[in-house]
């Protein structure tokens, strides 16, 4: 399994065929006689709403460097979603939150030019429910609070995958005062 399309197997290096396999084609190695399955990557983003502002960090790396976004990033080994959730937030903000007390809003699908795949859950939370002020920290140049004022008179800087424009709305309609 990979998470790029591969062009070599993974386990022996053998140069990839494509097969109809399973109704689909596919990618497969001849010498291990086995499917080589592109998977997604399982990401998640959390809003932090306070009233009817919400949490966002800059980004320091690609993709979008330079763009506003949710906290967010890869669910790691073992990681629950929730659990991987409360750990972006934390490294890329300082800011800590239980992971129970997250909310799942909803899900979503990207695939990328580059290649990768990913299906991401996204929580919400009132800051309230959190301790520690926002910070920039791994992954972010800066972190702050926005109101939808000012994103809806910036909407350049916010990245435009996922859809965080609408992850963000939902958020606050969920748990704001709008």
């Amino acid at each position: 399994m990979t998470v790029f399309e591969a062009k070599f197997c993974p386990y022996c290096g053998t140069e990839l065929v494509t097969r109809w396999i399973e109704e689909k084609e596919r990618t497969y190695c001849r010498e291990c006689d086995r499917v080589i399955y592109q998977q997604p990557i399982p990401c998640v983003d959390v809003a932090v709403i306070d009233e009817t502002r919400v949490l966002l960090i800059e980004r320091t790396n690609p993709p979008h460097e330079g763009k506003w976004a949710l906290p967010g990033g890869i669910a790691e080994f073992g990681e629950s979603p929730e659990a991987a959730a409360a750990r972006e937030l934390y490294e890329e903000t300082g800011v800590t939150v239980d992971p129970t007390d997250l909310v799942l809003l909803g899900t979503y699908s990207v695939t990328a030019t580059e290649g990768w795949h990913n299906i991401g859950l996204y929580y919400t939370v009132t800051s309230d429910q959190t301790r520690g002020s926002p910070v920039p920290s791994t992954d972010a140049e800066n972190a702050r609070f926005w109101t939808l004022e000012e994103l809806q008179a910036s909407k350049e800087i916010l990245r435009s995958t996922p859809d965080d424009d609408s992850h963000i709305r939902e958020a606050i309609d969920e748990l704001g005062e709008i």
